[in-house]
């Protein structure tokens, strides 16, 4: 069980990993363009971060993770509605409303 776990958090490490060797491909190759990608990053971690709390203020009863007992569908269109909300909260810092 715990290597599965280890496994299933590493499962997203090849995107880090991507992440990670553009990041140094931008300060090598672009040094003046970091301070636009932190800000990038900065607002992208801002709205996934406001999204989440968005969609819990406003449906306090409705989380996805306590509503296991439901059939599949129910509990898909709740983390479906928490995706969309994150979303629009990840555009909307983005675009810089």
């Amino acid at each position: 069980m715990n290597q599965k776990n280890l496994l299933d958090k590493l499962r997203i490490g090849p995107w880090l990993i991507l992440a990670l060797i553009t990041s140094i491909a931008v300060g090598l190759l672009y040094p003046h363009q970091l301070g636009v990608l932190l800000w990038s990053l900065t607002k992208l971690c801002w709205g996934a971060y406001l999204g989440y709390w968005i969609d819990r203020s406003i449906f306090p009863y409705a989380r996805p993770g306590d509503l296991l007992g439901l059939p599949t569908s129910s509990v898909a269109l709740l983390m479906l509605r928490r995706a969309i909300i994150i979303a629009a909260a990840i555009l909307a810092l983005g675009l810089g409303v």
